[in-house]
C-alpha cells in the first residue's frame, strides 16, 4: 500500500512566523515614509506571499507603487527578510512532536507554501528540521502556486508519495482551494493566519492544536 503523505503549508501552519514578516513590512513602510499597519492586518496577508504583503499595506497606507517602483519595493522586502528570517519566528507548539509520530508510522511530510523556496528551507535550516521533510515546494518551485491544485500534487509527487493517499493542513482559503482543487482532504488550524476564520474556509475538518491531528488523520481515513 502507498505509504500517506501529509503536506503542511509553512506560514501561520507549521510555524509561527508573523513576527518577522511584519516586521519587514514595517521596515518596508517606514524605509517609503509611510505609516505602520496593525499587526493583525498583516496576519491577514501572509498566506500570499510577500507581492499581497506589499500591495496590501501599501495600498492601506497612500496606494500601491506599480511596475517598476512595486519591483523595487519587492526586492527591498525580499533581501531584508532574508536577514530576519527566523529572529522571532519558530514552529507551532507540538508540530514536530505531530511530525515525528506521522514519520515513526511511516508516513512522507512534506511542505507546500506560497513562501519562496529558499527562504523556507532556511528557516527549516535554522531550526534544524529541514532533514524531517521529503519534499518542500515553494511559490517559486513551479509556475503555479496555492490556490492551484497543481502545487500541491506536485509537491507531494516530489515526496514520492500518491496524492490519491495524502493530506494537506493548512490555515488560509489558498491551502483549501488548492486541496480541492487536487481533490485532496484538507484539515484547517483554527491558530493561523488566514483572513476567513477557519471554520468557514470549508475544509473536511478543523483542528485548534496539533494535538488534535492525528484523530482527525485518521477520521479522513489517510493514516
Amino acid at each position: 500500500m502507498t505509504r500517506p503523505t501529509i503536506v503542511f503549508d509553512l506560514d501561520g501552519t507549521l510555524a509561527d512566523t508573523a513576527p518577522d514578516l511584519y516586521q519587514t513590512v514595517c521596515w518596508l513602510l517606514a524605509m517609503e515614509n509611510r505609516p505602520r499597519v496593525t499587526f493583525e492586518r498583516m496576519k491577514g496577508l501572509i498566506g500570499d506571499g510577500a507581492g499581497p504583503m506589499i500591495r496590501g499595506s501599501f495600498g492601506d497606507t497612500g496606494g500601491v507603487p506599480e511596475g517598476d517602483g512595486f519591483e523595487r519595493l519587492l526586492r527591498m522586502f525580499l533581501a531584508y527578510y532574508a536577514q530576519h528570517l527566523a529572529d522571532h519566528s519558530e514552529p507551532f507548539p507540538e508540530a514536530l512532536a505531530a511530525i515525528l509520530r506521522f514519520r515513526a508510522r511511516g508516513a512522507k511530510i512534506a511542505i507546500c507554501t506560497n513562501k519562496r523556496y529558499e527562504f523556507a528551507a532556511e528557516q527549516l535550516r535554522i531550526w534544524r528540521i529541514g532533514h524531517l521533510f521529503d519534499a518542500v515546494k515553494g511559490a517559486d518551485s513551479f509556475p503555479f502556486r496555492k490556490p492551484d491544485g497543481r502545487h500541491l500534487s506536485e509537491t507531494i509527487k516530489a515526496a514520492g508519495g500518491d496524492p490519491g493517499r495524502a493530506l494537506m493542513i493548512g490555515d488560509s482559503s489558498a491551502d483549501v482551494g488548492a486541496a480541492r482543487d487536487a481533490g485532496v482532504p484538507c484539515i484547517a488550524v483554527t491558530f493561523g493566519y488566514g483572513s476567513t476564520p477557519a471554520h468557514e474556509l470549508g475544509a473536511d475538518l478543523v483542528i485548534e492544536g496539533f494535538g488534535q491531528l492525528d484523530a482527525a488523520a485518521r477520521r479522513l481515513g489517510v493514516i
